[in-house]
């Protein structure tokens, strides 16, 4: 099956060098590490420098291999590595007037360290706002150890800043359960209250913890940052192929992954979608099997291979669907994103 080319998506060089320092500081040969991810040397020197992000998630596999450390991301924390990756983004963070605010203001300006990631607020009540971390990449085992670092720093950070005891309601990963015990986690993150396998990364705080004042609030300062960071160029998008592929992702997920529904999403017609897949060498229907094979991957790593919910995932209704899509999955060979397929719709 033909991928979609994912070239377009980059961390900053900050959120590498995280990832090496780890490693430096367990006694691993860095300079090799990031020969190993095709990281050329002058990058990290550079303060500007856009990393892609498949090679940050390669670090992270391959700091974790020599380091032996699986929980690598928490190890970050721990050392007090926290995400960031700007200082402009940091300053954003700090300023704000209110957790909720701090929170507010790295949504609006993740993409300074993230073109990939983005946090969001998924659900929101008058007692708890749940925010999750979406990624328009699968990563492997690197993205779940750079998840590691996201979330727990996050939980870090908001202690750091309001000198109180943050505690998260709950924490929720996609990836799988430790093999022996979740203790690490809790103890990096102050909860227990910790899920695996769940079909997304999420972590949900009480909103009065989210309205405690920043210890480093300062309005006129957070106002000037952020008139600043809207002058900033914004990175340059995605390609076509890249944002058709996180739209079918999103797609799979809501349950609705038509043709007719992405063509609306995009505003054209059907036949106008169609022949923009072809133009890209590419067809819905390898689009569609590309994404549901990336969420299949996800859950076996994870281990949420139930029937049911694994249907859900992959926007089948019925479970013998989704059984009869992965028995194929090993037959899929390397020409087919190129052939036409006989339906159009799942």
């Amino acid at each position: 099956m033909a991928e979609p080319d994912l070239g377009g998506f980059h961390e900053s060089v900050g959120r590498a060098r995280q990832v090496l320092a780890v490693a430096a500081g367990g006694g691993a040969d860095v300079r090799r590490l990031a020969r190993e991810a095709a990281m050329p040397g002058w990058i990290l020197s550079d303060d500007a420098a856009r990393v892609p992000s498949q090679q940050v998630f390669r670090l992270w596999e391959l700091a974790e291999h020599a380091l032996g450390d699986p929980y690598a991301g928490l190890t970050a924390v721990r050392q007090n590595h926290v995400p960031g990756g700007m200082d402009l983004l940091k300053y954003l963070f700090s300023t704000a007037a209110t957790l909720k605010d701090a929170l507010q203001a790295t949504s609006d300006y993740n993409y300074m360290s993230s073109t990939n990631g983005q946090l969001r607020v998924g659900s929101e009540t008058s007692r708890e706002i749940t925010y999750s971390y979406t990624s328009a990449l699968d990563g492997g085992r690197g993205e779940e150890l750079y998840l590691q670092l996201i979330i727990a720093g996050y939980c870090r950070s908001m202690r750091a800043a309001t000198v109180q005891p943050v505690i998260p309601v709950h924490v929720g990963f996609s990836q799988a359960a430790p093999a022996s015990s979740y203790r690490q986690f809790a103890d990096v993150l102050g909860t227990s209250r910790i899920d695996f396998g769940t079909p997304g990364t999420s972590v949900t705080f009480r909103m009065s913890d989210l309205e405690l004042p920043m210890r480093g609030a300062d309005p006129s300062l957070a106002r000037i940052l952020r008139q600043h960071a809207a002058l900033l160029p914004v990175p340059p998008p995605p390609t076509w192929r890249e944002h058709f592929h996180g739209l079918v992702i999103e797609a799979v997920k809501d349950g609705a992954p038509s043709l007719d529904a992405l063509a609306g999403r995009l505003s054209v017609s059907r036949r106008t979608l169609q022949r923009q897949l072809a133009e890209h060498g590419t067809t819905w229907r390898a689009e569609l099997d590309a994404a549901r094979q990336r969420i299949a991957g996800r859950a076996s790593r994870s281990g949420a291979l139930d029937a049911t919910g694994l249907a859900r995932q992959l926007g089948y209704a019925d479970p013998r669907s989704a059984r009869r899509f992965l028995r194929r999955l090993p037959d899929q060979g390397q020409g087919q994103g190129q052939r036409q397929e006989r339906r159009d719709d799942p």
